[in-house]
């Protein structure tokens, strides 16, 4: 049996659009996935002064690092809390 080639061409045009649509899927995962990179240039370096800022201020001011260092743990242990009470039901 000979195939229709009608059928065919609509098959190949499909064939055709889904590969069309899947590329233009793809670019846009792409796209997207860019925007997450690290940043670079001024934001980069602003960033940086910012990390290096607070590090030299914790550096300096023991009682701050102290009060920093227990509301980490706190946080910690809240988070562990709830972490329990979504686990047990």
């Amino acid at each position: 049996m000979v195939p229709d080639p009608g059928r065919r061409i609509a098959w190949q045009n499909q064939l055709r659009t889904n590969q069309r649509v899947s590329s233009d899927n793809a670019a846009q995962y792409d796209r997207r996935r860019r925007r997450g990179r690290p940043a670079s240039g001024l934001a980069g370096v602003l960033k940086l002064l910012l990390l290096v800022a607070v590090v030299v201020l914790l550096a300096r001011n023991p009682g701050l690092r102290a009060e920093l260092w227990t509301l980490a743990q706190n946080l910690g242990a809240y988070v562990q809390g709830l972490w329990a009470d979504t686990r047990s039901g």
